[in-house]
């Protein structure tokens, strides 16, 4: 009928219709070509009362046509993808690569900002330290190492890692019980030295610890590769035939069915077979979105600043140096230093910055570690968030409340360095229902209780 009597059409509108409504339906159908104003102008003809058509359906009905109309052209060709991303950081872009490793090459990546690595990815401290008082966490720390230390051949074009040496520093307590678990922790996978305080300070004068019990030493933990970490990730995603949408802001979730069934954008709708929530600090919108299982997550901020080394004193061959009791860790980062206050304070999703009177409480606490290397002023700092479930492990697997929604949220400040570890294992989880390298049950979402109302304003469908 349109192309019939197209030119009758879009006659009877500008006589019938108001200049504003043509112009309106235009616009939302895309544009002021010869097909897309006589497709407006059928439109605008379904709710007049002075066509033929718009008499016959009435105002209402009429109305509601033209609203369909306008919906069905902006949206003429609706894309369909077995897995949609939300989010386009480490966990979304090693989710993509492991999925094309699979197999699964039809993948949609949407970051709602307009560059890569615009928060916890971009604003970390780009380092490994595989020691971790979380036993899932560890564990997904020792298989990720075996990936960055043996990456595949064209991975990235540059080593993903460069073995410094990190030095964890404990108390006479902390040393003694760290002694007794040493035998399994080796039986983990974890390669170390325990070294005892002179050694210590043979790799790092600097450090005047009075009560230091000692250290775990490992020294091929060190520095990661994260602009290449993540490019390598994408590049390797997209040859396998994943799509990266930056600027692209997840709105709602669609539902049909009773399951998560695609996402709604600014611009269109997307249909999804799964829906995959990597949002990071906004993980927990995203989880209200689809009605899905209450997971209690935390965006903490972590900050970090560099200042000048000690004049006279060579530290590039440092390792990083991690004390709790200290609450601090410093490493040397392009011929100055870099210190964080590992603060964790807990902050809704936000753009984070770090307060005075963290920093100047930090450089109090290292001058009790290493006077020397209390500088004089701070040269940069900034702050990300890195958002914590409850009992500190990653949130990974298929949602029990509502079918077609998967949660890879939670890595808290491990993203970098376990996402070889946990990006396989989501895959595989998608892929085939199951995990043989790792109990997937120590991560799945199952293990919090409270189901999520479903009377979600966000959810199109149903």
């Amino acid at each position: 009928m349109v192309g019939k009597h197209s030119g009758q059409l879009k006659l009877k509108a500008a006589a019938d219709a108001s200049r504003a409504d043509f112009l309106r339906i235009r616009a939302v159908v895309g544009g002021a070509s010869t097909t897309k104003s006589r497709l407006a102008a059928f439109a605008c003809g379904a709710q007049s009362p002075k066509w033929p058509l718009g008499k016959k359906l009435g105002p209402e009905s009429g109305q509601k046509l033209a609203n369909a109309l306008c919906y069905k052209m902006a949206m003429p060709n609706r894309e369909h993808f077995d897995v949609v991303i939300v989010g386009g950081g480490i966990a979304g872009a090693s989710l993509a690569y492991f999925l094309g490793r699979a197999g699964v090459g039809k993948v949609l990546i949407l970051e709602r900002e307009t560059q890569l690595a615009a928060h916890a990815t971009g604003r970390s401290a780009a380092s490994i330290s595989e020691y971790d008082e979380n036993d899932v966490v560890l564990d997904l720390k020792i298989l990720g190492s075996q990936f960055w230390r043996r990456p595949p051949a064209d991975f990235a074009d540059h080593p993903p890692l460069t073995s410094v040496g990190v030095l964890s520093l404990f108390d006479r307590d902390g040393f003694e019980k760290l002694d007794a678990r040493a035998a399994e922790l080796r039986e983990r996978g974890l390669e170390f030295e325990l070294l005892k305080p002179d050694a210590v300070r043979e790799h790092v004068p600097a450090l005047t610890f009075s009560g230091m019990g000692g250290a775990l030493y490992a020294p091929q933990d060190g520095r990661l590769d994260v602009h290449g970490i993540l490019q390598g990730y994408l590049r390797h995603a997209r040859s396998f035939g994943a799509v990266l949408e930056l600027g692209a802001e997840v709105l709602g979730l669609i539902t049909s069915g009773g399951r998560v069934s695609g996402v709604r954008l600014r611009d269109r709708e997307v249909d999804a077979g799964l829906v995959v929530n990597a949002a990071g600090a906004w993980a927990s919108a995203v989880g209200k979105m689809g009605a899905a299982r209450l997971i209690p997550l935390q965006p903490k901020r972590r900050s970090l600043f560099t200042f000048a080394g000690p004049a006279g004193v060579d530290f590039s061959g440092w390792p990083m140096v991690w004390s709790d009791p200290h609450a601090v860790y410093f490493v040397p980062e392009a011929g100055e230093l870099m210190l964080s206050p590992m603060d964790q304070v807990a902050m809704d999703p936000c753009d984070p910055s770090p307060d005075d009177e963290t920093i100047a409480a930090s450089l109090e606490r290292l001058s009790e570690l290493a006077p020397s290397l209390v500088p004089r002023s701070i040269r940069s700092r900034w702050s990300g968030l890195r958002t914590f479930a409850a009992d500190g492990a990653p949130v990974i697997g298929h949602d029990p409340d509502r079918a077609g929604f998967f949660w890879l949220v939670g890595q808290g400040g491990a993203g970098i360095e376990t996402s070889p570890a946990y990006g396989q294992i989501a895959a595989n989880l998608i892929v085939s229902g199951g995990c043989e390298f790792f109990d997937a049950s120590r991560l799945a979402p199952e293990r919090f209780s409270t189901p999520n109302p479903t009377d979600s304003l966000a959810i199109v469908g149903d």
